[in-house]
């Protein structure tokens, strides 16, 4: 019998696809309701990155329970129902406070405690699932699930959109947003049932495997595994200088709809969902190293296209190879996880890394949102020679460069950890697309624990 056929696996993809449905409905739209609500600028920065940095900070907290939890499945059964539950003041704000400087604050805040739930689901349901499943399986388990995962993404995403169009059709966007989160909610409660069915195999720390922060960080020149987790981490520092705000940029300086966002939103996913399975499979053969090399070249120079159009046709296309490129990436990043650290040390790396990947990420937005306030408008203009002039464009531009000095500077500083096939880049992308002259271009394009479906859209 295949691992995908046994039940824990089948449960595991359920529960995925549930949550999947929560992502769409409601994250996929927090940033969205903040400039709906008001919010500043920095406000939409801070929304989107210090939530998820404090959230990261609990996931200590996390690996704790994992490692003192008499049942593992029924500690992360608990806290995907909490999670659901703080859908429900979320969807309250609008209807409740509408736009003012207090619902800004309060949706941060909300949306912290959402956050603080999924960094102590993380390493738990890591944990759970690199016991699961199989160590030479783990690439086509996890782009099988999140395949799945970003079909019902996908949907969510659409229906959110129109309900938020009609809506505002309405005059009742408040109303609009209201229900899409709790729909959200819905769905998250719904993804317990599942989940409750995985199998729940004991887990044994012996005291050798447990190590402070301070140990984990004072060994980045010997350890391989620290080296890397730098590397993934200053190159999410490098996104979220401009991540954060692209929202604001289509909603506020492109002007455009809740329907050509939604639009916006939705390519990246259905480019994920055509090629994640695919990116599982060359992971699983070829290793993940050589999938963060050329998906993180090719992502770096993602910002630089918003200065080329900013036609919905040519920003839908960014968006489909962005969406591409992202997949591996993550998945890739995701899965060396799971390669590089044993199953006892497994759930305190993961807690460790998401602390050190938080604090770069909030950084690199707080950074975006000061510059994208204060930096002299002129710089931003001398930059619009194909686009209308946006406070904006800098951070594209500057997003762009530290990628790439990410890539060229410390991607070489460590190592693949599997002993897997060489493939040059080239070949790599023609897996990807698949091309038959026979018969025409045929795309293949379909990342990898918990929650490795893009939350927001990276771009």
């Amino acid at each position: 019998m295949s691992f995908l056929e046994t039940q824990s696996s089948k449960s595991l993809v359920k529960e995925g696809a549930c949550d999947a449905v929560k992502i769409g409905a409601a994250e996929t739209y927090f940033s969205p309701l903040g400039v709906f609500l008001g919010a500043t600028p920095l406000q939409i920065g801070a929304l989107a990155t210090l939530p998820p940095f404090l959230g990261a900070i609990f996931q200590v907290l996390g690996m704790r329970l994992s490692e003192r939890s008499s049942s593992r499945r029924a500690t992360v059964l608990s806290l995907i129902r909490a999670q659901a539950y703080v859908c429900l003041p979320i969807a309250a704000l609008p209807v409740l406070l509408g736009q003012g400087w207090l619902a800004p604050a309060l949706l941060i805040a909300l949306v912290t405690i959402y956050h603080i739930t999924i960094g102590l689901i993380a390493p738990i349901w890591n944990s759970l699932a690199g016991d699961i499943i199989p160590p030479a399986s783990r690439g086509e388990f996890f782009g099988y699930r999140n395949k799945w995962m970003a079909i019902l993404t996908f949907g969510a995403v659409l229906v959110g959109g129109q309900v938020l169009h009609q809506s505002t059709a309405l005059g009742m966007t408040a109303w609009g947003y209201c229900g899409i989160v709790i729909v959200a909610a819905f769905a998250r409660f719904v993804s317990s049932l599942p989940m409750g069915l995985v199998s729940d195999p004991q887990l044994h720390v012996p005291q050798e495997s447990k190590f402070s922060f301070w140990q984990f960080i004072s060994r980045a020149r010997q350890s391989n595994f620290v080296k890397f987790v730098v590397f993934a981490s200053f190159m999410n520092f490098a996104t979220a200088i401009s991540g954060p705000y692209f929202a604001m940029y289509m909603l506020q300086d492109l002007h455009f709809s809740y329907h050509e966002y939604t639009l916006v939103v939705s390519a990246v996913v259905l480019a994920q969902f055509v090629v994640m399975r695919s990116w599982g499979a060359i992971s699983d053969q070829f290793g993940n190293r050589r999938i963060m090399l050329v998906c993180g070249t090719l992502v770096s120079i993602n910002p630089m296209l918003w200065l080329l159009s900013s036609k919905l046709w040519f920003v839908l296309m960014i968006q489909l190879y962005s969406g591409i490129f992202w997949a591996g990436f993550n998945l890739a990043a995701a899965n060396f996880v799971f390669d590089a650290v044993t199953p006892q040390k497994r759930a305190r790396c993961i807690a460790y890394q998401s602390i050190i990947n938080g604090l770069f990420v909030l950084c690199g937005s707080l950074l975006g949102g000061v510059l994208a306030t204060s930096m002299p408008f002129s710089w931003s203009e001398s930059l619009a020679w194909l686009v209308e002039p946006s406070r904006f464009l800098a951070l594209f531009v500057l997003s762009a460069v530290l990628r790439i000095v990410a890539v060229a500077w410390l991607f070489r500083r460590f190592k693949e950890v599997r002993d897997v096939a060489h493939i040059p880049g080239h070949e790599m992308l023609i897996r990807i697309t698949a091309l038959r002259p026979l018969f025409g271009a045929t795309f293949t394009f379909l990342a990898s624990g918990y929650g490795a479906i893009s939350r927001r859209g990276r771009r």
